[in-house]
């Protein structure tokens, strides 16, 4: 296939998939602990289609966009990687990527805040049992997530970064207030 993400084999690279529904610093402040901490070559963001755990996300080449407004540097990839493939789901992801980059080593990087969600995601045994699964500390997971988590996973704690798409969508859909006169 044409234009995929160059990877050679002894080469270590973080899949960092999601909505980015709108990509923002708190992405880019986990894809980037995970680089660094783990010492990863590259970090893939892999723009997602559809989540299926997820409402319709916004137009696929606006959450391009805003991902590769977020991914700063060169050792981070923004990728179409999914679509491409036909993958919907991260375990089909994982398989196709195992069959075209042979002896690359994969790490699935995350957000803490995924957690929660995890064991809802399709054949995710599979997933958990595929690539080592790191996990970067969020605002709002502790403990709990962490205590039901497979115990191989890798665990990162990080400064809290406050940014969420979630929250940024209801800013955007919020009515402004309009000043009163007096």
């Amino acid at each position: 296939m044409h234009d995929l993400p160059l990877a050679y084999p002894g080469m270590r690279v973080g899949l960092f998939g999601g909505s980015f529904d709108p990509a923002h610093e708190g992405h880019a402040h986990v894809a980037e602990t995970a680089l660094k901490r783990l010492q990863l070559d590259r970090v893939w963001w892999m723009v997602t289609p559809q989540n299926p755990l997820k409402p319709q996300s916004g137009a696929f080449a606006k959450r391009m966009k805003s991902a590769k407004a977020m991914a700063h540097g060169p050792k981070m990839v923004v990728s179409d990687i999914e679509k491409r493939l036909g993958c919907r789901f991260t375990y089909e992801t994982l398989r196709q990527l195992h069959r075209l980059y042979p002896g690359v080593d994969f790490y699935l990087v995350m957000g803490a805040d995924n957690l929660a969600n995890f064991r809802r995601w399709r054949n995710w045994r599979e997933v958990a049992a595929a690539v080592p699964v790191v996990v970067v500390s969020r605002p709002g997971t502790g403990a709990r997530e962490r205590l039901n988590a497979p115990k191989n996973w890798i665990f990162l704690a990080a400064r809290d970064h406050p940014q969420s798409s979630t929250a940024i969508r209801k800013r955007k859909r919020a009515p402004v207030a309009k000043a009163s006169r007096k």
